[in-house]
């Protein structure tokens, strides 16, 4: 059998870049170094839609510019997943403070299928939620710490406790089929009681934007295509407007999201826009902006360094996010510290 994808040696990967993509090699032992640590998937696979000339060539590009890129894009990918943990914790603190307040700390009752809806947003209760928790309230081989030892030494299990066992994605689907009522108590601590949008659609930015934060951690996670990656619901800017302004950027009637907005949604920069919705505090904020920053500028912010400058125009592309990133976080803080 002819294989579509047989196995080629590293001097075989590196003529491919050469030949095939124009990729300009200047450094033959580089190249190969390149490809024993990345692996020529990752390389040429996650950057060439974007960066090439046509079909097949990309832009007189050089091997070490497409590491440079390469190593921007995990910079950026431990930044996510740092803040996309704090937002996890967060969003679980707030999940157990709203739980235990309303059905107490026995397991037995804040779990009881009356308390949630039946199904919603695509979550079955029992299919999607008790089931998949159930298996760490019965794990017989205590690998659910600190569940297990709440079970062995304490006569019940609160729900801030059961809640450090969770995924990501079930405490999302448990917030998905909470009553309204509860919903509306997670969405006025998470929002901090703001009016500026509906009770609906709070709902679907927490639900939407959660969902695109673990998705994005998770392929950070796992080494999968991260920057050209598009979500399939993405959160309507217009919404966000109101609530991160500045961020945002509106016809001049302000009417409709300008086109770069609406496409950059649907990539890596909802996943930003919703830790920093998220995010607490001025300081926490703050620090989120410089974290960026230093992910992308390496921590100089050398402004003058024009390859610093191409890598991250081009990033821009691959992920769709607007290139003036930057002056529009900081328009943001600006705003924020005005408010407070």
């Amino acid at each position: 059998m002819e294989y579509d994808k047989p196995f080629k040696t590293y001097d075989e990967q590196i003529k491919i870049l050469r030949d095939k993509y124009g990729v300009l090699i200047n450094d033959y032992d580089f190249a190969k170094n390149v490809l024993i640590s990345i692996s020529y998937n990752d390389l040429i696979g996650g950057f060439k839609n974007i960066l090439k000339k046509d079909s097949n060539s990309v832009n007189e590009i050089t091997i070490e510019y497409l590491y440079e890129l390469h190593l921007l894009d995990k910079s950026i990918q431990a930044f996510i997943l740092k803040y996309s943990l704090f937002v996890e914790n967060l969003f679980k603190n707030v999940m157990a403070y709203v739980i235990a307040s309303s059905f107490g700390v026995d397991v037995n009752k804040y779990l009881d299928a009356n308390n949630y809806q039946v199904y919603s947003a695509g979550t079955s209760f029992k299919e999607n939620v008790y089931s998949e928790i159930l298996l760490i309230l019965i794990d017989k081989k205590r690998e659910y710490q600190p569940t297990q030892y709440y079970v062995e030494k304490y006569n019940h299990i609160p729900p801030w406790i059961l809640f450090k066992n969770i995924s990501f994605g079930d405490s999302i689907n448990l917030y998905n089929v909470l009553k309204k009522e509860q919903k509306e108590m997670v969405i006025n601590i998470l929002f901090n009681n703001s009016n500026t949008m509906t009770y609906d659609q709070k709902v679907e930015i927490i639900r939407n934007g959660l969902t695109n934060i673990r998705i994005f951690r998770n392929l950070a996670a796992h080494n999968l295509s991260f920057a050209e990656f598009r979500v399939k619901k993405s959160i309507q800017p217009k919404q966000l407007y109101q609530v991160l302004p500045g961020l945002i950027y509106m016809t001049e009637d302000l009417t409709q999201p300008l086109n770069v907005d609406k496409k950059a949604c649907k990539g890596l920069y909802s996943a930003v826009l919703i830790i920093l919705l998220l995010l607490n505090t001025n300081e926490l904020k703050s620090l989120f902006v410089t974290d960026f920053m230093n992910a992308v500028f390496h921590g100089y912010n050398d402004e003058a360094d024009k390859q610093k400058i191409e890598l991250f125009t081009d990033y821009c592309k691959l992920t769709a996010m607007p290139k003036n990133l930057f002056e529009r976080l900081h328009k943001y803080l600006k705003v924020q510290n005005n408010i407070l």
